[in-house]
């Protein structure tokens, strides 16, 4: 694939990156996709951990790194990273295998939460397989889903295996709830309802094949260890598989992921959940079938290679072609931040090289990195609003996140991103971010307001913005001589709190 226009340049970069940074679409004119790609594969990771001992040792107060100091730490890397797909990947895992600090274990282990973050990046181009296997024993995860000291059955006392992750490593990161077929349609039974993947039995039987295991690491880094003592080595049935008794934990562990990826429901369970993420909240049928296929056969005969995976929902014909109703998804309201920021070259003042705000994160967005409320995310991904969207037999998951309250909160947010102190570009302060509008002011000076909508254009809405928005912002021009700072505030502040900027949709055909 060839980037044939700036507007084709510019929606990948929106869709593979936290957003486009001026000039960089530009750059790409002309350039074929695949060597941006297996550039930024090729990239080292940013490390999450490392950015939080860094933000930590530089705000030189507290006794532990914070929540907030973690999440500076994270826009360090968004806003400034070079391993920008990596890392919009790795945002996009962190919904899927989701582990939250907002547990009661979690919120005091800040470095631990880096550290999973690190995990889900570190594997967003490698084997699916080896990225579960290494959720399943990760600390983190066994703290949030209570594998951490599972003990086999005891039939004296009444105990049972703890049946949590057992529960959640089916629904959530492999197979799903029900059987779909390689388009990632529900496969129906003769009742005409979705034939389910697995039962209670299943689970209770898988909970066994997850005891003995316990982390010995009180920073929760390393990964967990069987104690052979509380493992149940009795004979299992998995979801059709016999585990024979007497086969050690470290064997069932390897066996249940071979299982698991094997599974003909994990491929378009986990296909359709990355598009849902990274392009469309609803794709085509076709569109995944060819990601599941890729899922299947990376073309050498691997299984579940993440990388070939990514590749083929961000390069998918159907991405740039196909119309906004059935190619678009709600931004979430987090990334809309860090999109504006980083298309205003946003820079903390003072000669700072870290990122000194987290941008109010738990009053503005209703969401911020790894921090969702429960497993399930922060939203569901089959979530239907009443109205237009499930008339339409549509979903818009980022939608269960967005209330009046929080529009309210962002809006206010995004109007004082541009306040006139923070056009200084002396940036005095370091808490602060300073953005770079000097192009934005520009046209003002000559009253060029056509020259400020395209410039907007560009920077914002990938070349193309909506005629009904140019004109918006043209009626709201008349001219005043008054300081063009406060021109670009009340403009952009039209631009952007208005539902073009708010819904990502294929503009490029």
């Amino acid at each position: 694939m060839q980037f044939d226009s700036f507007t084709h340049a510019s929606r990948w970069l929106d869709l593979a990156t936290f957003g486009p940074k001026q000039g960089e679409a530009n750059a790409l004119v002309n350039k074929r996709a695949k060597a941006w790609f297996d550039e930024q594969v090729k990239l080292p990771a940013s490390s999450h951990l490392k950015q939080c001992e860094k933000q930590f040792a530089a705000q030189g107060y507290g006794k532990m790194i914070s929540r907030s100091t973690r999440i500076r730490a994270w826009l360090d890397i968004a806003l400034y990273g070079d391993d920008q797909l990596r890392q919009k990947v790795g945002y996009a895992l962190s919904q899927i295998f989701v582990a939250s600090d907002q547990d009661a274990t979690l919120i005091n282990h800040t470095p631990a939460i880096a550290h999973y973050n690190d995990l889900l990046c570190g594997h967003a181009f490698g084997n699916y397989r080896e990225l579960l296997k290494e959720v399943s024993l990760s600390p983190v995860m066994g703290h949030y889903l209570t594998m951490v000291g599972n003990q086999k059955g005891d039939p004296v006392t009444g105990r049972r295996p703890d049946e949590n992750y057992a529960r959640e490593i089916l629904q959530l990161f492999s197979v799903g709830l029900y059987e779909r077929d390689i388009d990632g349609s529900y496969i129906m039974g003769s009742n005409g309802q979705p034939v389910a993947c697995y039962d209670e039995k299943d689970i209770q039987e898988l909970a066994r094949v997850f005891t003995g295991w316990d982390s010995l690491d009180s920073h929760m880094i390393e990964a967990m260890t069987n104690n052979g003592q509380y493992h149940d080595p009795g004979e299992k049935m998995i979801m059709g598989h016999r585990f024979p008794k007497n086969t050690s934990a470290d064997v069932e562990m390897d066996r249940v992921m071979d299982m698991l990826l094997h599974h003909p429901s994990t491929a378009p369970n986990i296909s359709k959940g990355l598009i849902q993420k990274l392009t469309t909240s609803n794709p085509s049928p076709d569109y995944v079938r060819r990601v599941t296929e890729v899922f299947l056969n990376n073309g050498e005969g691997v299984v579940g290679d993440l990388k070939a995976v990514v590749w083929a929902v961000l390069a998918d014909e159907e991405v740039y072609t196909a119309t906004p109703m059935t190619m678009s998804k709600i931004r979430e309201p987090w990334l809309s931040l860090v999109y504006i920021y980083r298309a205003l070259d946003a820079q903390p003042g003072a000669g700072s090289a870290l990122v000194e705000t987290d941008l109010v994160y738990l009053k503005t967005c209703n969401q911020y990195p790894l921090g969702s409320p429960s497993v399930f995310n922060f939203y569901l991904p089959d979530y239907a609003p009443n109205g237009v969207v499930s008339e339409n037999n549509m979903v818009s998951p980022e939608l269960q996140i967005i209330d009046w309250s929080h529009i309210i909160y962002v809006h206010n947010f995004i109007y004082g991103i541009f306040r006139l102190n923070l056009q200084d570009k002396n940036k005095p302060l370091k808490k602060q971010l300073y953005i770079n509008v000097e192009d934005l002011k520009a046209p003002f000076d000559t009253k060029d307001i056509q020259g400020f909508v395209a410039e907007v254009s560009e920077r914002f809405f990938n070349g193309a913005m909506p005629v009904e928005l140019q004109h918006i912002l043209s009626d709201h021009y008349n001219g005043l001589d008054m300081h063009a700072g406060k021109w670009v505030q009340r403009l952009m502040f039209i631009a952007l709190s208005s539902p073009y900027f708010h819904v990502q949709e294929n503009r490029a055909s």
